[in-house]
């Protein structure tokens, strides 16, 4: 699913924090949107997922059939900045809360979440509690359990702001290797993840493009 904003505006109160946003986020591939603390990006993240309005401008979807259609929050998957794990609960539970929020049966959400835990390379640790997992496996149960719903959007707000070096740079490469299963936007100002992806859009300017 392709996502694209044209000259989206938004102010809170007096502050312009988007202003002539143009950008288009192509169907799966991971890319990066950057630019400096305060510049909008987890904004237009909520934006883009429909959970805020613009001002002016406007997002749309488009589906491989070539359907525009309005934001839709219950296409998109969220991972937030931070692990969001149920400490008390494993990683294979953490996961199967998606398929299970979406009316799955039991068994066959348990299924989803091993194989969302396979391809994020944490199936050897689905028994283990939410808190004995690193910051690294954490943030990999979130991506796991973003796979877990199937949505076609996968939104990430700064994923390795908790984590060192070689931990981004196992995010870095399990996000390209997710890339077929969604399109992937990654809100970052993270070098590792932003040389990682395909694209990048920036927020530096004024006026926003693609690259």
């Amino acid at each position: 699913m392709q996502v694209i904003v044209t000259e989206g505006r938004l102010s809170f109160g007096d502050r312009r924090v988007l202003e002539g946003v143009d950008a288009t986020f192509n169907n799966a591939r991971v890319t990066a949107l950057v630019g400096p603390s305060g510049s909008g990006k987890s904004t237009l993240l909520a934006v883009m997922a429909g959970y805020q309005r613009l001002d002016s401008g406007n997002v749309s979807f488009v589906n491989d059939d070539g359907e525009f259609t309005a934001p839709d929050p219950a296409l998109v998957a969220w991972v937030p900045q931070g692990a969001n794990a149920l400490g008390t609960r494993t990683a294979l539970d953490n996961v199967m809360i998606a398929p299970l929020a979406e009316g799955r049966g039991l068994a066959a959400s348990h299924a989803i979440a091993e194989r969302a835990l396979t391809d994020v390379g944490l199936l050897s640790r689905a028994n283990a509690g939410a808190r004995v997992l690193s910051g690294g496996e954490l943030q990999r149960v979130s991506f796991a359990r973003a796979l877990a719903t199937s949505k076609p959007l996968i939104f990430a707000d700064e994923p390795s702001a908790s984590l060192d070096a070689a931990n981004t740079y196992v995010l870095a490469e399990l996000l390209i290797g997710l890339r077929s299963r969604a399109t992937i936007i990654v809100a970052t100002h993270d070098p590792i993840l932003i040389n990682a992806a395909e694209a990048v859009v920036s927020l530096r300017s004024e006026h926003t493009n693609a690259a």
